[in-house]
């Protein structure tokens, strides 16, 4: 299945010393859904989900700095670059604002809130699932506690710590038999760059801890928006992504009862066609 999927166009820009890389899938002849990754995620994540998409809207995926084809440096990242190697991959491809549709899934969705902060004028529609935009000292906790299991190169422990938070107890149960190999990809897919991880999270407890700040900025931003939350997510519970939906003035948020953390995963098919449903509403 994933060798029938052949992106049209793969390519890096290159920023600030830095390559960062991206695949578009589409002909430019419909509108795009660019979808931000988790933070173990790359672009070949999203492959078997595709179907959902395509070829109703083009897609484009792209790997942050510290994941999958991009640069994997071990010195400090933050979360207003990685909106920055966002928008040199949309002046990269020309993509015209009318048509850019972002997609965050839990760090994602801190990705897509800094873009909007700072270029709103580059988006027409966005949803955020899993959001978290606070200052949150279990959050910051947790995050510190990883950070320290995967620079102690322990990251089967926080792999299996991680997949009992994002999931739900009905994926957990359905998907029992393939769980240990979905925590074993990931650990493969990290092998010799666990400190890739380690500063992606790094950088999203950073800014979250900072983000204050920004606040008065998000409350300006009137680009539409939808937050999608899972009833069981136990990462980044439902009234963290309420008090997120409600700092924008034009943000509406829905709660799937049978989902946790992603429900792009949990339940795809209905997970895309709401978002589709949002982003191709004029």
């Amino acid at each position: 299945m994933l060798d029938e999927i052949k992106p049209t166009v793969q390519d890096s820009v290159h920023v600030q010393g830095r390559d960062i890389y991206y695949e578009y899938f589409g002909e430019r002849q419909c509108p795009v859904m660019v979808i931000l990754n988790g933070v173990a995620m790359e672009t070949k994540s999203w492959y078997r989900l595709l179907s959902n998409v395509l070829p109703v809207m083009d897609v484009l995926l792209w790997d942050y700095r510290g994941q999958g084809q991009s640069t994997s440096d071990d010195a400090p990242y933050s979360v207003e670059e990685t909106a920055d190697h966002l928008v040199a991959i949309l002046d990269a491809l020309e993509l015209d604002k009318r048509h850019v549709n972002l997609l965050g899934v839990s760090t994602g969705s801190i990705v897509v809130a800094e873009t909007l902060r700072r270029y709103r004028n580059r988006v027409n529609r966005a949803v955020l699932s899993g959001v978290v935009l606070e200052r949150a000292l279990t959050f910051k906790l947790d995050s510190d506690y990883g950070i320290r299991l995967l620079r102690e190169n322990r990251a089967d422990l926080w792999a299996e710590g991680l997949y009992t938070k994002i999931l739900s107890d009905r994926y957990m149960t359905e998907f029992a038999p393939v769980i240990p190999a979905m925590q074993s990809a990931l650990i493969m897919r990290y092998k010799n760059k666990t400190h890739a991880l380690a500063r992606i999270i790094e950088a999203q407890s950073n800014y979250l801890w900072n983000i204050e700040q920004y606040r008065p900025q998000f409350e300006e931003v009137d680009t539409p928006m939808l937050v999608l939350a899972g009833a069981e997510d136990k990462l980044i519970p439902p009234f963290y992504q309420k008090r997120a939906a409600a700092m924008f003035p034009r943000a509406d948020i829905k709660q799937y009862s049978d989902c946790a953390h992603i429900p792009f995963i949990e339940n795809p098919a209905r997970a895309f066609r709401d978002s589709m449903r949002f982003f191709l509403t004029n």
